[in-house]
């Protein structure tokens, strides 16, 4: 793809099912609940962690230099969300067998958390791979990525951890 291509338009069926992915996780978190929260509860920290975080990415890549423009880092988001959307799609199934047939919440408890860590892993991957080609290449952009990913784990983690607490207990 040359420079004056324009991008591929986003599909939207990953982003469809990274809308509806985090739903069925709440939906099998509910299952061993006492309540339907996690229908509405996991999707908010899904989209609510990358809505909140995002923004620094951008200002963090400004004011170290290292910024693609505007619009490939949102192309960029576009796409990692779509990746985790496809990635949670695949783990659905498993993590639903595996939480549905155990007797213990706590099973349910690690199982959607492997689900949305390894789908979530894979979308940080896949942002990392799409802003390579279009930020400037040094210690200091990978650095930046490095540290917003933790704190973007970190708060996400956070959040989950407190969501499955009130949840299942």
């Amino acid at each position: 793809m040359s420079i004056a291509e324009p991008a591929p338009p986003l599909s939207l069926i990953p982003l469809g099912l990274a809308a509806a992915g985090p739903i069925a996780i709440g939906a099998i978190l509910a299952v061993h609940g006492t309540s339907p929260t996690p229908l509405v509860a996991v999707p908010a920290v899904v989209f609510g962690v990358v809505a909140a975080t995002a923004p620094a990415l951008y200002i963090a890549t400004a004011a170290a230099g290292t910024a693609p423009s505007l619009a490939t880092v949102v192309r960029a988001f576009g796409v990692a969300i779509g990746a985790f959307g496809v990635a949670l799609a695949g783990l659905l199934l498993p993590a639903a067998f595996l939480s549905l047939s155990s007797v213990s919440p706590s099973t349910t408890f690690v199982v959607a958390t492997a689900a949305l860590g390894g789908a979530g892993l894979l979308a940080l991957r896949r942002l990392g791979k799409e802003l390579a080609p279009a930020r400037v290449t040094s210690l200091t952009s990978g650095t930046v990525f490095l540290v917003w990913s933790a704190a973007t784990v970190g708060i996400a983690g956070r959040l989950w951890w407190d969501l499955a607490q009130e949840v299942l207990s």
